[in-house]
């Protein structure tokens, strides 16, 4: 194990990022100001990786150079940073640890790896830096970047604890992931939201998914997630660069994206998806019902601390089809407890079976695997 990798691995507890003030001062003006203007922030409640991804895969198709940062990963660290040259991790981390020691700071682990990803893009020639943010808002920690260029996948009822309660309080994060943005490419299709989003004075120039949906006769409402997520990516890509001749939607049904809606298995059917809130959840589900004429799938489910598990769990209920397995206590990091999760589903009366992760793999029914990013990864570990 590398210096870096031992002083990464005594930040895993340290799930707290609390030092956005004082972050950019890692920086020269030089470097920010760089930053700001080839950095692409992408941003929203669902779909931010996905939506980054595709970004990266049409760049390298067309031989421009970027580096790709994603939150969470699975099981390597070195998922989050991508690039299009090679990367030495220890190369900053002297810097790192000075920075840290100079400002008196810890910094968390979400915190040290979006600056590795910084000094790495600045330290190399790549042409842009397509940066998925975390909770994503104005207090998010890639919001030092001060992006121009500013990529919106939706809106939904996420992490209402920090950004709101509200579709409109959330969007007022999100929207402030940068101060001052020249190009916004929106996927948001809400009506009344947009209407908020036009409103905005930050913001120069908007793009919207449905009207290039409309220009280019693709009705919307027969899209799945994923290629909405592809479509945005590529109106994205082709607003910013002329020249495009991938064959629209081939690549959405081409890339599997880890860990979203991954078929890890045909038979029988085994999918892992880390749908963590309601409206991921219901696209992973619909999808699976869409694709597959199954008379039952088992759905393996795990939440991390701090989720909206109730409505989640309700609507699984709901679906006759679907047999809820609550994976048990201590399977992977930061896992809501298995004993409130259990006692809920009984005081409303849902059935359900408790089963450890390793019986997602030996199970003979079709079956999926849903509810925390951390839960995904562990099974990937362990597979």
């Amino acid at each position: 194990m590398s210096k870096f990798e031992k002083y990464l691995e005594s930040k895993i507890n340290q799930v707290k990022n609390k030092n956005l003030i004082h972050l950019d001062n890692i920086f020269t003006h030089t470097e920010l100001s760089r930053l700001r203007n080839n950095s692409i922030s992408v941003v929203g409640t669902n779909g931010k990786t996905s939506t980054a991804m595709f970004l990266k895969i049409f760049m390298d198709r067309n031989n421009i150079s970027s580096l790709l940062f994603t939150s969470p990963h699975l099981v390597s660290y070195k998922e989050r940073i991508e690039s299009s040259e090679e990367i030495d991790f220890d190369d900053f981390y002297e810097q790192i640890k000075f920075f840290e020691t100079k400002n008196n700071l810890e910094l968390g682990y979400f915190e040290t790896l979006f600056l590795i990803s910084c000094l790495t893009f600045l330290n190399s020639t790549n042409e842009y830096f397509i940066c998925e943010a975390g909770i994503g808002g104005k207090l998010d920690t890639t919001s030092i970047l001060q992006a121009k260029t500013v990529v919106l996948t939706n809106i939904g009822l996420d992490h209402v604890e920090l950004l709101g309660d509200t579709h409109e309080s959330i969007l007022r994060e999100k929207i402030h992931i940068s101060n001052s943005i020249e190009n916004l490419f929106n996927g948001v299709l809400n009506t009344e939201l947009n209407e908020l989003i036009n409103q905005y004075t930050h913001i120069d120039n908007i793009y919207y998914l449905s009207q290039y949906c409309q220009l280019n006769d693709i009705d919307i409402e027969k899209l799945a997630f994923n290629e909405k997520n592809y479509l945005l990516a590529l109106m994205t890509f082709k607003t910013m660069f002329e020249e495009f001749t991938d064959p629209i939607l081939d690549l959405a049904s081409e890339v599997n994206i880890p860990g979203r809606f991954e078929i890890i298995q045909n038979s029988p059917l085994k999918i892992v998806d880390g749908a963590h809130n309601l409206d991921g959840v219901k696209e992973s589900v619909e999808k699976l019902l869409s694709d597959y004429e199954f008379p039952k799938y088992d759905v393996f489910v795990g939440f991390k601390v701090g989720k909206s598990y109730q409505e989640i769990l309700e609507y699984l209920s709901s679906i006759d089809s679907l047999n809820i397995k609550l994976i048990e206590e201590n399977s992977f990091f930061l896992q809501e407890s298995f004993e409130i999760l259990s006692n809920y589903l009984k005081q409303n009366n849902i059935k359900f079976q408790k089963v450890n992760l390793d019986y997602f793999s030996d199970n003979k029914n079709p079956s999926i695997l849903l509810g925390s990013l951390y839960l995904i990864g562990e099974y990937k570990k362990r597979n």
